[in-house]
């Protein structure tokens, strides 16, 4: 790895955006700034970054072709902010990326005579062929109609224009077509690029939330967090820094230098206080290599490699392609409409009926005495994608998938998700090759150790953790809990605390202790979810 001598800033605007300096003047600034790396990353657009590459390098400067795609917030998340993801070490030529540029460059180009008619409704005398020229030629947005509105003296700043007139719910705004935040980052996937969720605090996300809406991009194959920006004040670098250490998140960081239109902002050093280390710029690179080079891996099927999957599962197939089956992912076939087997979703579908079943089998067996729903508990603690993905990582699974490209280079072969549902598609294959005495086996033979020797049952009824794993795996968000009041004299008080879940559903409950009663709170919304029995 290189020295951590150097500054970086992967996070810059060209006049092919929104920017006021041409690729080529960037390019020569970086250099003059002695800064190590760089990315430009226009909003919606790679002409800036191809323009770069075709007018070459300077010597001593690494550069990132990047891009900047905006994107819809996904439900259930709450959507008062804005979600840009980063792309970098992209091919800015891969076709099915440019298309979709395309589209959003159509969407973009539709939206401005759509503002210019409302800001002339209001009495102001502007035209789109002014702001066209002010972009030079680029692409125009609202930043452009902003200058527009300055040079024709009706605001006195680009901020002003945004404040009284383009920013949302102000009279000329228009709101504009975005892609999905899961098409994004596959898109990026897909050109071979690195996807990073840029200025988080953009997303008016509480931590919590915020948490485990990067938690499910990941899981769309998100790579990194851009960590260090201008407007992230100390405490939210920390925050931020400790939130894409958790999830094993690359951290980026860059100005998000416009030129002239923002005015306060300098490129490398954002408002003067801002530096991104060269260290990061060298992770970046080696993931990105890693990535590419470990994708490379999941595009033929592995034949003779499946030896080691039916050893490690202690089960010989009849029928192979079965297995094969099982080991391939829908984004394969959708990469390979040429191939002829089809992909693992129909042996999921009847490999989680399968093992639901032998779990179930073995713990009605084990556990003669036990209630339905202390039985339904522990089945649901063992039958779990978390618990599935382990497995699969223990016998190997994920070197075994057939992936897509985007979805290898997102490492689908270590996401829980497709682990979980791949070691399912293999339940489904056993008992379609030779029954469920041979299926029932082999889950025996890797749940049973983990089943334990008795009935937890004050395991089975910590509310808060039942609430907490329901809420973030069907609704991806996570509980909060508020003490509402207290009463009772101090040696027998009564505390009530709130339990609350996507403001949605929310109910009070009552203890001795707070504790108590954030149980007692759990447990009722667990009842409006229909996930716990009233009585």
């Amino acid at each position: 790895m290189a020295s951590k001598d150097g500054r970086i800033d992967l996070h810059i605007h060209s006049t092919a955006s929104d920017g006021t300096l041409t690729p080529q003047e960037i390019l020569a600034a970086a250099k003059d700034l002695e800064l190590r790396a760089i990315a430009i990353t226009d909003h919606d657009t790679v002409d800036g970054t191809l323009n770069a590459l075709e007018s070459g390098i300077p010597e001593g400067l690494e550069f990132v072709p990047g891009v900047e795609i905006s994107a819809d917030i996904p439900s259930p998340f709450p959507s008062g902010g804005s979600l840009h993801i980063l792309g970098y070490f992209i091919d800015p030529q891969e076709p099915e990326l440019e298309r979709a540029l395309k589209v959003l460059q159509d969407a973009r180009a539709d939206r401005n005579p759509k503002i210019i008619r409302k800001l002339q409704s209001l009495g102001m005398d502007v035209t789109l062929a002014e702001a066209e020229e002010i972009s030079g030629g680029g692409q125009v947005g609202r930043p452009h109609i902003a200058q527009a509105l300055v040079k024709k003296g009706f605001v006195n700043t680009t901020r002003e224009a945004f404040d009284y007139y383009l920013a949302k719910d102000q009279a000329a705004y228009v709101g504009k077509y975005r892609l999905s935040a899961q098409r994004a980052v596959e898109l990026i996937l897909k050109s071979g690029g690195l996807p990073v969720c840029a200025h988080p605090f953009s997303l008016e996300f509480s931590p919590d939330v915020l948490f485990d809406f990067l938690s499910q991009l990941k899981d769309w194959g998100l790579a990194g967090l851009e960590v260090y920006y201008p407007q992230h004040n100390p405490d939210m670098v920390a925050r931020y820094f400790a939130m894409a250490q958790k999830l094993d998140l690359l951290i980026t960081g860059g100005s998000d230098y416009h030129g002239a239109s923002k005015p306060d902002i300098q490129m490398g050093t954002g408002k003067g206080d801002l530096f991104v280390p060269l260290e990061l710029y060298d992770r970046l690179l080696a993931y990105h290599k890693e990535t590419e080079a470990q994708a490379g891996c999941f595009e033929i099927p592995p034949g003779k490699d499946l030896g080691l999957l039916e050893e490690a599962l202690g089960y010989n197939f009849k029928t192979p392609e079965l297995l094969l089956e099982a080991m391939c992912h829908s984004s394969y076939v959708n990469e390979h409409p040429d191939c002829t087997w089809t992909h693992n979703e129909r042996l999921e579908f009847l490999g989680d009926a399968v093992l639901n079943l032998a779990v179930s089998d073995m713990l009605m067996s084990k556990y003669s005495e036990n209630r339905e729903g202390d039985l339904s508990r522990l089945r649901a603690s063992l039958v779990n994608e978390g618990q599935l993905a382990e497995i699969a990582r223990s016998l190997g699974i994920g070197q075994h998938l057939l992936l897509g490209k985007g979805e290898a280079r997102g490492r689908g072969w270590d996401k829980n998700s497709i682990l979980a549902d791949s070691l399912e598609a293999v339940f489904g294959g056993i008992y379609s090759d030779s029954g469920y005495a041979d299926a029932f086996k082999v889950i025996k033979n890797l749940i049973a150790p983990l089943i334990p020797e008795e009935v937890a049952v004050a395991a089975a009824q910590d509310y808060k953790t039942r609430l907490q794993e329901y809420a973030q795996s069907k609704l991806r968000i996570t509980p909060s809990y508020e003490l509402i009041r207290e009463f009772g004299p101090d040696h027998e008080k009564t505390f009530v605390a709130q339990a609350t879940v996507n403001k949605e559903f929310t109910s009070q409950g009552k203890g001795r202790s707070k504790k108590a009663a954030e149980q007692d709170a759990a447990r009722e919304v667990l009842i409006l979810l229909g996930q716990e029995d009233p009585s």
